[in-house]
């Protein structure tokens, strides 16, 4: 138990927030433990208390028997007593023959001296009879004196011997009446002590009681800090994933944010090329509005013009064919975001793509500069052409020369806005993406703030079980005080019931002394007695 209690307290001690739990925790046990070493410290008063009165009884037991014994005794010197008494009848009838006798003998004496006066003349048988009698009368006046003396000492013996019974039944009377006393107390002690023992049983079967509780409690204590523990690891795991991806958000938000930057860019780019696009488509309208023109004006133009709508024509296929693979590269296109999408999967490949991307966009803005230049170059060559239509031969080269640049160039602003168009489509599948991402990770912020919230109540409920478990604990130290209180009173009560029972032994012992000094004035008085009958068998012996 002490080293469950110890262990108990070094998961505690852990943890600042059951600080207060753990001090009340100590506490408890301690008033535990000074609870068990107060009953087993009863236990050992009680069988002390046990032990004195089985002693005491063991006592009671002998001053019964002494007592029987001293009954015993009474009724022997009750019939030594009657046979004193008889005795003394005996010596009385004896001591009233002796008196007839000594009338007898007085009266003959009498008629002796009356013959002694009558007649001198006596022989000397009838002198020596006279002094045989008046010697015999004298023996019997000194035995008579002798037997008087006797007979009061028989009786002064004889009174002295009631007295001494009397004084030994009252005595005997007060102690059966003491005894009958202690009876009464030890009988009464002993249902103190019996009660004493059934609440003691009783205070034992609570304290058990109290201690399942406690083991209970203390178990539900221990799954409670488990819980807590795990809730506040779980909880510390989600606000550390909430944490990060609170962080992947905030980069993917600053992603999404400069991604749309770029698009936006983007889009501001492709309108720019869109409108230098129709410019250029203006410019070129209005050239062909030109060479119509000077179509007009040079009819020595047309078989050149013919050869260029031939060559325009074979532009156009080229332009079906261009179209064509321009589907097909919408196809490829498709295949492409596809396989973008398994890419945008991994995070460092969309670095790496987003790097790819940055030095592609670098790249547009150096197509971008070039085309400008090459807008510029195509200004210059329109002011060359006005310049040299003069020229007809001249203008002629220079138109064709000028036709196929603008055609190249329209190509390749065909090729520039089919990827930036496919940029623009990668950016936003990107963004879609990374939106959908972010929407993800925000129900997921959802999800793990309810987590939170469904462990901050399961938080909240163990801290209301806590409570619930304070306010047990103090009912059981409420309880356990009131035991103690009975304890203590338990205590003054065997204490009080010791003090009476040490009053009790000493009024035994002081009545074993009475009895014994009792016993030994029987003992005198029996010998006494005996040394009368010895005197009595020898005067009886001398009588006869």
């Amino acid at each position: 138990m002490e080293r469950d209690f110890q262990g108990v307290l070094h998961e505690l001690s852990g943890d600042k927030s059951l600080e207060k739990f753990r001090i009340e925790y100590e506490r408890l046990h301690a008033v535990m433990k000074k609870s068990y070493d107060n009953e087993k410290r009863l236990m050992a008063k009680c069988r002390e208390l046990n032990a004195e009165i089985v002693v005491n009884s063991a006592k009671v037991a002998t001053a019964l028997k002494l007592s029987q014994d001293d009954q015993t005794t009474i009724a022997s010197l009750k019939k030594e007593i009657e046979k004193a008494w008889k005795m003394v009848d005996s010596a009385y009838d004896k001591e009233q023959k002796a008196k007839e006798t000594i009338l007898a003998l007085k009266e003959e004496i009498v008629n002796l001296t009356k013959l002694v006066e009558q007649g001198s003349g006596l022989s000397m048988d009838q002198h020596s009879n006279i002094r045989d009698l008046l010697r015999f009368k004298e023996e019997v006046t000194k035995e008579r004196d002798q037997l008087l003396s006797e007979v009061v000492k028989l009786r002064e013996s004889l009174a002295q011997t009631t007295e001494q019974q009397q004084e030994t039944e009252r005595s005997k009377e007060e102690a059966e009446h003491a005894i009958s006393q202690f009876q009464q107390e030890i009988q009464q002690r002993q249902n103190e002590a019996s009660r004493e023992f059934r609440k003691k049983e009783k205070l034992e079967k609570e304290l058990k009681q109290i201690q399942a509780d406690m083991d209970s409690r203390q178990t539900e204590i221990k799954a409670l800090q488990q819980y807590v523990q795990k809730s506040k690891e779980e909880l510390q795991k989600l606000e550390q994933q909430l944490k990060e991806q609170k962080i992947l958000n905030e980069r993917a938000a600053k992603e999404l944010e400069q991604f749309q930057m770029r698009n936006a860019k983007l889009q501001q780019e492709n309108e720019q090329h869109s409108l230098v696009c129709e410019q250029l488509s203006q410019e070129n309208q209005q050239k062909a509005l030109e060479l119509k023109a000077k179509e007009e004006e040079v009819h020595q133009m047309r078989l050149d013009i013919g050869k260029l709508n031939k060559i325009r024509e074979q532009i156009h296929k080229k332009l079906h064919h261009t179209e064509d693979q321009k589907a097909e590269v919408e196809q490829h296109k498709e295949t492409l975001k596809n396989q973008i999408v398994g890419l945008e999967r991994e995070v460092e490949a969309s670095k790496k793509q987003a790097e790819l991307d940055r030095k592609a966009m670098d790249e547009l803005l150096r197509e971008r500069d070039i085309l400008n230049k090459n807008m510029l170059k195509a200004v210059n060559a329109t002011q060359k052409q006005t310049d040299l239509v003069k020229l007809h031969e001249q203008a002629k080269r220079n138109l064709e020369g000028e036709i196929q640049n603008y055609k190249d160039e329209a190509q390749k602003q065909r090729k520039i806005i089919f990827h930036l168009e496919k940029e623009r489509d990668r950016y936003i599948n990107q963004a879609s993406d990374l939106t959908q991402k972010v929407l993800m990770n925000m129900e997921d912020i959802k999800v793990r703030e309810t987590q939170i919230f469904d462990y901050r109540k399961k938080i909240a409920e163990s801290e209301i079980k806590l409570k619930q478990q304070q306010n047990l604990y103090e009912a059981v130290r409420s309880d356990r005080n009131l035991y103690s209180k009975n304890l203590v009173e338990a205590q003054d009560e065997i204490t009080d019931m010791k003090r009476k029972l040490k009053i009790m032994i000493h009024q035994v012992d002081e009545l074993k002394e009475d009895i014994s000094a009792k016993e030994s004035a029987l003992v005198k008085l029996h010998l006494e007695q005996q040394r009368i009958e010895k005197e009595k068998e020898t005067l009886k012996a001398e009588l006869q």
